[in-house]
């Protein structure tokens, strides 16, 4: 069983998920085995985000720790099987790994930080729904011609 940590660029428990600047991956006797360097800690978006997912599963990751974490991040975590729980942000590494702090387990979506942003306005398209491709307009170059309606009653 590994678990990765989220921390600060001063070894703290980072605030937040997807802003933590590094994962510290630590087996069950504490001995650090991997770190992953968070590159897409200062985008805007949940595509860093997926991807810090894909490396953490890659590594057989089975829990996470942070000090905090968004509704919709939260709920992707979960799905994909991952244990997720909550310290004290800024909460130092040796202390935590010194067994002096209680962690709080996050089990439904819910229990994350509801986003700051209006549903799907980070950018990324997420929560957003599909919308349909444009209608070509009279005036407007089509790249295909199946794109074109009747025009005025012509057909």
């Amino acid at each position: 069983m590994l678990i990765a940590i989220a921390l600060t660029p001063r070894e703290q428990i980072a605030g937040h998920f997807g802003k933590a600047a590094i994962f510290a991956i630590y087996d069950q006797q504490g001995l650090l085995v991997d770190r992953i360097e968070n590159s897409g800690s200062r985008e805007l978006g949940c595509k860093h985000k997926k991807i810090l997912q894909r490396q953490l599963a890659a590594l057989n990751v089975n829990e996470i720790v942070l000090g905090n974490i968004g509704t919709r991040s939260l709920a992707r975590l979960l799905q994909a099987g991952f244990s997720v729980s909550r310290v004290p942000p800024r909460t130092s590494l040796a202390t935590f790994l010194a067994g002096g702090i209680s962690k709080e387990a996050l089990v439904t979506a819910d229990q994350g930080r509801a986003c700051k942003r209006e549903k799907g306005a980070c950018g990324c398209g997420c929560g957003t729904k599909k919308s349909a491709p444009a209608v070509a307009k009279v005036g407007m170059l089509a790249t295909s011609f199946n794109q074109l309606g009747k025009i005025g009653g012509l057909k």
